[in-house]
């Protein structure tokens, strides 16, 4: 199969976050939903459903498994749009950690979501959401949704007071 790979060897910027995750709370949620999946089955469904980069010819492409997972971050940080994923999961290690993304690559753009989307019948999306949520509740683990914001810059039309104050 041609898929890009989802090679795990440490870059040195890998090595200097190491040091750094203990402390990141959504790092270890999402390694332990990660964990607590069987996803063998997952991507087995996927792969029926998803004939890109079977080929070995042409550019490599993103595992159907990967993509998959990155919904699942849409849809637990309650994201909005397919722009903001793909921007947060280029933000975010625990992100790139929890879908296989090495760190020094960027993450799959938004149109790739969407064909993904598109490619995967809403049936065979609903069977692996369904096949997630039972596995979790097998588990007794519930995802409470968290929500993930950016920050917004807005120019205003009116000189700040900084800057009319009088010295």
């Amino acid at each position: 199969m041609s898929f890009k790979s989802d090679n795990q060897t440490l870059s040195f910027s890998d090595l200097e976050l190491s040091q750094k995750k203990a402390k990141n709370n959504t790092l270890k949620y999402l390694k332990h939903l990660d964990q607590s999946i069987g996803w063998d089955p997952i991507e087995s469904t996927l792969m029926k459903s998803y004939p890109i980069g079977k080929n070995k010819k042409g550019p490599q492409a993103y595992s159907p498994l990967m993509l998959f997972k990155c919904l699942l971050l849409r849809i637990w940080f309650q994201i909005r749009s397919d722009v903001e994923l793909e921007s947060l999961i280029n933000d975010r290690f625990s992100f790139k950690k929890f879908i296989g993304l090495p760190l020094g690559e960027p993450a799959p753009d938004s149109s790739t979501f969407s064909r993904f989307r598109k490619r995967l019948t809403l049936e065979k999306y609903d069977m692996v959401l369904s096949d997630i949520s039972d596995q979790l509740s097998f588990k007794n683990i519930i995802v409470n949704m968290g929500s993930t914001r950016d920050i917004r810059i807005i120019e205003s039309s009116r000189p700040s007071e900084t800057n009319t104050r009088p010295k």
